[in-house]
């Protein structure tokens, strides 16, 4: 058995590379040895990894709105440049800062089981903080989201919505001046700051960023005939060449449901046209339907083989300027989590989502 080792980009931020060694990890644990440890012929090979981080323009210009000078892309454009001049095997992002449709010679290639999708507020003093609907009116929040600022104008329009920028912590030391700061949970959670919170928007109150929660992978995409050595990832034992394939790596740690979920959200946001200069939202999830007394939203789905667990409902919004309202729709369909057709049958709901939105406009 030799050691084969992955190369992973990612964003230099204390979340970044928090989210990033927590999904290495993760791979390394899904492709773990197997087999009869006497019969090396069963067993993987042994795989590692090498984080390489970078400073991306999103990260270095903090003084400026992300729509003001590229949208998303910003997050990751140095992390696929990485990828194309093979000084790493895969890019690991929050799906939330990836546009809708990756470039032609990329690919997303896995995502790993989603993390609490909603928004959180804090106020001073954490979980025994003011809560956001008691607020005094006049009360100044801190958000560099404008999809959460049109929907916290709708919950409370007599509040003041302050743009800030900046890493967590810094998001959360500008309590020091404001009433309170709106984050994304996921990354509270996975930095060890949920005792922080002082609640949490339910989806209902406040629909999170499409893919928000979720820890995409990215690779070069399988047709790239440029780099055809580089769909394997490869070390050298003695005189011989030891390779493993790149998709099948990665195929062990894909959350199949969540990939479902992830695609349908982003199908709506590319038949929207639309990136972070827009307020726009969804969010997909599966429900049960076992009975009319017990629909819900369904949890592990694949390791649940008694549940009913194919219907994926996505919900969105879209704020139309010209009309000043905040647009909403909902579709419901069947996706078959065992077939070759789960992901399109993902997109194709949310294309429906955002047809429903676009009769509205």
């Amino acid at each position: 058995m030799s050691e084969l080792k992955l190369r992973i980009a990612t964003r230099k931020s204390a979340l970044a590379l928090a989210q990033t060694t927590m999904a290495a990890d993760a791979i390394v644990a899904a492709n773990s040895v197997i087999g009869n440890a006497a019969d090396s012929n069963n067993a993987r090979d042994s795989l590692t990894y090498e984080l390489v981080s970078m400073t991306t323009e999103g990260d270095r210009r903090l003084d400026k709105s992300l729509a003001s000078f590229g949208g998303k892309g910003v997050f990751i454009k140095e992390l696929e440049i990485a990828l194309l001049e093979d000084r790493a095997d895969i890019a690991i992002h929050s799906l939330k800062d990836m546009p809708a449709e990756v470039l032609p010679q990329f690919k997303l290639a896995a995502v790993l089981k989603r993390e609490d999708p909603r928004d959180a507020f804090l106020s001073r003093g954490g979980a025994a903080g003011i809560r956001f609907m008691d607020l005094p009116a006049g009360a100044r929040v801190g958000t560099g989201s404008i999809r959460r600022v049109v929907q916290l104008k709708a919950l409370r329009p007599d509040l003041e919505y302050v743009p800030i920028r900046g890493n967590i912590q810094t998001r959360i030391g500008k309590l020091a001046e404001l009433d309170g700061v709106v984050l994304a949970a996921a990354g509270l959670k996975r930095m060890g700051l949920a005792d922080q919170v002082t609640e949490y928007f339910s989806t209902e109150q406040m629909l999170p960023a499409s893919g928000q929660g979720i820890l995409a992978i990215e690779t070069l995409a399988d047709s790239d005939t440029r780099h055809p050595e580089r769909s394997t990832v490869c070390e050298v034992e003695g005189s011989r060449a030891i390779c493993n394939d790149l998709a099948q790596i990665l195929a062990r740690v894909n959350d199949v449901a969540t990939f479902c979920i992830a695609s349908a959200e982003m199908a709506y946001l590319k038949a929207l046209n639309a990136g972070c200069q827009f307020p726009v939202a969804s969010f997909a999830e599966f429900v049960c339907e076992n009975s009319a007394e017990n629909r819900g939203a369904c949890g592990a789905l694949e390791e649940n083989a008694n549940r009913t667990a194919q219907t994926l409902k996505i919900r969105g919004i879209y704020w139309d300027e010209k009309s000043e309202k905040l647009l909403r729709a909902e579709v419901a369909g069947n996706v078959d989590l065992k077939s070759a057709d789960s992901v399109q049958q993902s997109k194709n709901l949310g294309v429906e989502l955002a047809r429903e939105i676009q009769k509205q406009l």
